[in-house]
């Protein structure tokens, strides 16, 4: 069967505004994890793309970048073109381009008729466009059933776009090469014990990427291990760090880390950013901080906005420091 993960198409609404974009980068991650390593987006019905969505695909196509892979754009409006920020992070797709994401999404419809999508090429002459795909077929199938897999999508092909011509070519040669992943790095998460939230918050952002990042109390936790990038999760109690949380950060030496503090308090009020200058002041001065996030619990539940908001901002922390 193949591999349906490795591309993949993504429509995006008519208005990516704030709330929007937190939503469309937390739908890129789910891309990611699932094995998605080029990404296209169509942009056919969107109308306006906020500063918060720019960035957000910024965030998102460096890292796809720096892993070997790519975030694509398709049918976009010049209006929305003139937003995206860094433009040479991206592949603009041409209209040639954005036929074979049709090709594509219908290939991925069928993707367990046959084993793999070798290779998928779409010119245009004048205004028709000729596809060739190149499907890769078990040993073991037979010559009629990759036939009726061969027609079965010429048609679908055929029936949604108008005046094409489609050439299914098979193979029974598959050459399979594994994506590009980052380089391997030692990460951990800690979490004090304080409340449920904390908990919940820790597990959050462990989930981010399917990489198997241990994820355990401060109390089992050893200042002294050396890693890459500790991810500290806590509760902030009387303006500052709580206890548990004190003891570990003032142990720490040489080391990078991501702070992610829950409040009771609006997470950007004065108060909160007195807070981490506060918690920020616990760390020895040979620590590193290469991020802080700070969100808000209600009944000791933190929001799903804001988890997503938290998983973001991990994602973004570990591509900085890949």
């Amino acid at each position: 069967m193949a591999d349906s993960n490795t591309v993949q198409a993504l429509a995006l609404p008519a208005n990516v505004d704030a709330e929007a974009a937190i939503i469309l980068k937390s739908t890129l991650i789910k891309l990611i994890n699932g094995g998605a390593r080029k990404i296209i987006c169509n942009f056919f019905a969107t109308e306006f793309l906020s500063e918060e969505g720019a960035e957000e695909l910024l965030q998102v196509a460096r890292f796809l970048h720096k892993v070997g892979g790519e975030l694509g754009i398709c049918l976009i409006k010049p209006d929305v073109q003139a937003t995206i920020l860094q433009p040479h992070f991206f592949k603009f797709y041409s209209v040639e381009e954005s036929v074979a994401l049709v090709a594509l999404r219908n290939l991925v419809t069928y993707f367990d008729l046959y084993e793999d999508i070798l290779d998928l090429k779409v010119r245009m002459e004048n205004t028709v466009p000729y596809i060739e795909i190149y499907l890769g077929f078990g040993a073991t199938e037979t010559m009629l059933q990759v036939q009726q897999t061969i027609e079965l999508i010429r048609h679908s092909l055929e029936q949604e776009l108008t005046d094409v011509h489609v050439l299914i070519v098979p193979s029974t040669t598959i050459e399979k090469s594994s994506p590009s992943q980052p380089v391997d790095q030692k990460k951990q998460i800690v979490f004090s014990s304080h409340s449920d939230a904390v908990w919940q918050l820790a597990q959050a952002i462990q989930q981010t990427i399917p990489e198997d990042i241990p994820c355990s109390s401060i109390n089992e936790a050893s200042a002294d291990d050396s890693f890459d990038l500790i991810s500290i999760v806590f509760r902030i109690d009387q303006a500052t760090a709580d206890s548990e949380a004190t003891l570990y950060l003032k142990e720490l030496h040489e080391q990078k880390l991501a702070l992610f503090a829950i409040t009771d308090n609006y997470p950007y009020s004065g108060y909160a950013g007195e807070c981490m200058k506060n918690i920020t002041a616990l760390l020895d001065t040979s620590n590193t901080i290469v991020g802080k996030f700070i969100c808000r619990t209600t009944d000791n539940q933190i929001p799903e906005t804001d988890l997503m908001r938290a998983r973001n901002k991990y994602f973004d922390i570990l591509q900085e420091n890949i």
